[in-house]
C-alpha cells in the first residue's frame, strides 16, 4: 500500500512540474519580426503598385488572432526605366507604404502549419520624376489607399522561425495627381489587382 502511494505521490509530482512546461512550450511566441518580398502586382487603374520589401511585426494575440504592422520603402534611380505613361518616360522614383493587418488563425491538423484569413489595410506616399522626348523633367505625386482581403499559409520550421506567403486582391483608392505641369497625367482613382508576397518571421 505504502508503495502504491509512493508511486502515486511521485507520479502526480512529475505531471505538477511538467505541466508549466509543456503549457509554455504550446504557447506561441508573441512578438516577431519577419521580411517580405512581393512578387509583384497588376494593377488596373493608378499609376503605382506596391514596393517589393517590406519589414513586418506579427504581434500574436493568443493562438487565433495576429496584428501585423508593416513598412516599407522603395527607390529606382535614374538609371532604370520604371514605365512609359502618356509619352512620359519614368526616370526615377520612390515609395513609402505603411500597413496594418488583423488576421484569425487556424490551425489544420498540425500545430506546424498556420492558415490565417483577414484583411491588410495601408496608406503609400509616391513621388516619381518624368522625362518627355524633349527632356523635360516632371516631378509627380501621387499617394493612395488600399485594403486586402487575404489568405495566408505559415509553417513553422522551429517554435521561433518560419517561412510562409499569402496572397489576395488589392482595392486601391488614388488621390489626385500632384505634378510640377498638372496636365496630361494619369488620374485614376480606383485600381485592382492580385497581390502576392513571401514570407521569413522571426519570433521572440
Amino acid at each position: 500500500m505504502r508503495r502504491t502511494l509512493g508511486l502515486a505521490t511521485l507520479v502526480s509530482l512529475c505531471l505538477f512540474a511538467a505541466s508549466p512546461a509543456l503549457a509554455e512550450e504550446e504557447a506561441p511566441p508573441v512578438f516577431g519580426l519577419g521580411v517580405g518580398v512581393n512578387l509583384g502586382n497588376l494593377f488596373s487603374g493608378g499609376a503605382f503598385a506596391s514596393s517589393p520589401v517590406g519589414l513586418y511585426l506579427p504581434i500574436n494575440i493568443g493562438k487565433a488572432f495576429r496584428l501585423e504592422p508593416s513598412v516599407s520603402y522603395w527607390y529606382t534611380d535614374k538609371g532604370t526605366t520604371i514605365s512609359a505613361v502618356n509619352g512620359l518616360l519614368s526616370r526615377s522614383g520612390h515609395e513609402v507604404e505603411a500597413t496594418l493587418g488583423a488576421f484569425y488563425l487556424l490551425h489544420p491538423g498540425t500545430p506546424k502549419f498556420t492558415v490565417y484569413l483577414g484583411v491588410r489595410f495601408g496608406a503609400a506616399w509616391v513621388g516619381h520624376d518624368f522625362a518627355d522626348n524633349n527632356g523635360t523633367i516632371t516631378s509627380v505625386n501621387q499617394n493612395n489607399f488600399f485594403f486586402t482581403p487575404t489568405v495566408g499559409l505559415e509553417w513553422s520550421v522551429s517554435r521561433n522561425f518560419s517561412v510562409g506567403g499569402e496572397a489576395g486582391p488589392a482595392f486601391r483608392f488614388y488621390s489626385d495627381p500632384s505634378s510640377t505641369v498638372g496636365t496630361g497625367l494619369p488620374s485614376s482613382k480606383f485600381g485592382t489587382g492580385l497581390q502576392a508576397t513571401i514570407f521569413l518571421r522571426l519570433y521572440f
